[in-house]
């Protein structure tokens, strides 16, 4: 058999014309874009409020589409087949879980948000008024870590992908993706990230329907379920899953799928509730729409790793069984070729084609989603809250768009050194529960609960995040004999981290609360406003210190909004119940069944699953391709109207534009 190591199936001209020329075609896109919003809406990217949080007033249909494609990275495609690679159906299922889940309880959480900090920017902020100078510095750092790690998965899928494709040098590729990345997020802001994740996962769901139509309907290796079934039973005879039934790809009843079930979701709240681009996204929504979008999002989002998982890590698997598909080696595997090899077999150079396309447009979406989050955090809460408490909205926007620059080359810095010291996509995905996972009681409780107190919040989140490396490390050394890359990955010894982090989360946070309950004022956080004028970037934005209330005037918009109290509390208890139905069917009602009986699922139970595959993916489709056109309809129409010089006149403001 060949070996993937053998030359590339593209030449080197296909990953540079794609990384550099693909990628300043988007950027001259947005950035026309930008202008365009810039010159027929009321929102100037050179406001510090549209910047960062897109004026607050974002609809449904675009927060979709940004959910979605900020948590589609490349380790969304990759690793969520290589799961199925591994274990089996259920791997891409519990994958798809651990961060559906996630995100539907953000739901929840965001209209608590909307109630409790409509006018902050970021959760540390928030932190600061509930707990002074130790909780924000202790919940920026959580959010910075968090950023950090998940910048260096984008890139690291991205970047084998590429090199592995195309032959272009790997260090090149990390550091050049993030180039046209910056120039229209350092252009646009939030505003423009959305627009993009929009465009991005357009192209993105359609390449990735265009496979599983391969897979299952056209292929002469596969081309239906039951085919598909066939071959990984011949596999299963020869290299069987330990742990599973019978060995089997296609059950559920498997010992290393019901321990990354577990991870997975640790790692899916960690990742949810310390990075900054869900809460960007739940502040810069329209308060009457964010709990829905935030549930849509996650739905809709649940299609994509399952898809992957089900088409491209089992379709892998099954080619094994083809004399001339290329021997995966473990370090393959880890760095999430399973997919890649898959796709480029079956249809041969296009194929190498659109899957170097897929994971470029999950790169750039969601790295450009890390940057705009990351620069938030740094102009906000490290140089207004530290350095200028007095700058003007105009100096805040200026220090994010160095922050973004600054923060394209930092990610690219850090994954060149992960990669040179053999850390791969896979390693990285079971050591983001560990460094992430403690900050997640301390930060949702920021928002729900008056008790939380200062120490619960400090000790839980940094408390929480040393305990779960002390028990990591010592674990590996263990079960390994040796802390060493390989047993730091071992499924058992991450599974010990992600568990110990997010149990001492909340042991510390929950316990020292219920000791000294805080009983917390919200009218504190609700007064937190960032006082500018819409379209006045020289107004002087308040610094933290001395939180009050926003102004009265109108051009201020959704920051002097009366908010609907009473309909925001009935949207958490509906979308509580709702989410809670979700989870309920997502990790007990289906899985469990199936988990527990002694089941390989038939060629027809497979074809139902395979069905509800594709529906559940052209439903998330519609969300993101048709819901922002429906609900911008009249604002888009009034701007194409306007740039022709027709019926509504070249001075007319619109005032509902997306």
């Amino acid at each position: 058999m060949p070996s993937v190591s053998s030359s590339p199936p593209l030449p080197q001209a296909v990953g540079y014309a794609v990384v550099l020329g693909l990628g300043f075609f988007f950027a001259l896109a947005m950035n026309l874009t930008t202008w365009i919003q810039a010159r027929f809406s009321q929102y100037s990217p050179n406001s510090a409020s549209e910047f960062s949080a897109a004026s607050r007033s974002l609809k449904t249909g675009l927060v979709v589409a940004g959910i979605i494609s900020a948590w589609t990275w490349s380790l969304t495609l990759l690793q969520s087949a290589t799961q199925s690679y591994d274990m089996g159906i259920s791997g891409g299922w519990w994958y798809a879980v651990g961060g559906c889940l996630q995100i539907g309880i953000f739901s929840t959480i965001a209209s608590k948000v909307k109630m409790n900090a409509n006018r902050a920017t970021t959760f540390p902020e928030v932190a600061y008024v509930r707990f002074g100078t130790a909780g924000h510095l202790s919940f920026l750092w959580c959010g910075l870590v968090c950023n950090a790690i998940v910048s260096s998965c984008i890139l690291l899928g991205g970047g084998a992908v590429v090199s592995s494709l195309t032959g272009m040098n790997v260090y090149a590729a990390l550091f050049l993706m993030p180039v046209g990345v910056a120039v229209y997020v350092a252009a646009g802001g939030l505003r423009a990230t959305f627009i993009s994740d929009a465009t991005h996962t357009l192209f993105l769901l359609g390449i990735l329907l265009c496979f599983c139509f391969e897979v299952f309907c056209v292929s002469d290796v596969i081309g239906s379920p039951r085919k598909l079934l066939e071959l990984l039973e011949t596999v299963a005879e020869t290299a069987p899953v330990d742990g599973n039934y019978h060995g089997s790809y296609m059950t559920f009843r498997s010992r290393p799928g019901a321990i990354f079930a577990v991870q997975a979701i640790i790692t899916g709240f960690g990742l949810v509730m310390c990075d900054q681009g869900y809460w960007s996204r739940a502040i810069a929504s329209n308060p009457s729409s964010t709990a829905r979008a935030y549930f849509l999002g996650g739905l809709a989002w649940f299609s994509i790793p399952f898809a992957c998982g089900t088409a491209l890590g089992l379709s892998a698997r099954a080619l094994s069984t083809q004399p001339d598909f290329p021997v995966l080696t473990s370090a393959d595997v880890s760095a999430g070729l399973a997919a890649v090899e898959a796709v480029s077999y079956l249809l041969g150079t296009a194929g190498s084609v659109l899957i170097l396309l897929l994971i470029f447009l999950s790169v750039t979406s969601a790295l450009s989603a890390e940057m705009i989050a990351t620069s938030t955090l740094l102009s906000y809460d490290v140089y207004r809250h530290y350095f200028r408490p007095d700058a003007t909205s105009q100096e805040i926007v200026t220090a994010s768009r160095v922050f973004i620059v600054f923060w394209g080359i930092f990610a690219g810095a850090l994954a060149s050194i992960f990669n040179a010291v053999g850390i791969t996509l896979g390693w990285l995905f079971y050591f983001l529960g560990v460094s992430t996972a403690s900050g997640v009681f301390p930060i949702a409780l920021t928002f729900l609960w008056k008790d939380l107190n200062r120490a619960g919040a400090v000790a839980g989140s940094i408390g929480g995040m040393l305990i779960a490396l002390v028990v990591w490390l010592a674990t590996a050394r263990g079960i390994g004999g040796e802390i060493t890359v390989e047993t730091l990955s071992n499924q058992w010894v991450s599974f010990a981290g992600n568990a110990a982090a997010i149990i001492s989360g909340g042991i510390l946070s929950i316990s020292l609360s219920l000791w000294r309950p805080a009983n917390f004022d919200w009218e504190k956080t609700r007064n937190i406003a960032v006082e500018e004028i819409a379209g006045d970037p020289e107004k002087t934005i308040a610094s933290l210190p001395t939180p009050h209330l926003a102004s009265s005037d109108p051009a201020i918009g959704m920051l002097s909004e009366d908010l609907d109290m009473n309909a925001l509390q009935q949207s958490f208890k509906r979308y509580t119940l709702i989410f809670s139905f979700l989870a309920l069917v997502i990790t007990i009602i289906i899985p469990v069944p199936l988990g527990s009986a002694p089941y390989v699922f038939s060629p027809r139970f497979f074809t139902g699953v395979v069905a509800v595959m594709f529906i559940w993916v052209l439903f998330a489709t519609f969300l993101v391709v048709a819901l922002p056109i429906i609900e911008s309809r009249h604002a888009l129409s009034r701007i194409f109207f306007q740039i022709v010089g027709r019926g509504y006149g070249n001075n007319r403001i619109i005032q509902e534009t997306e």
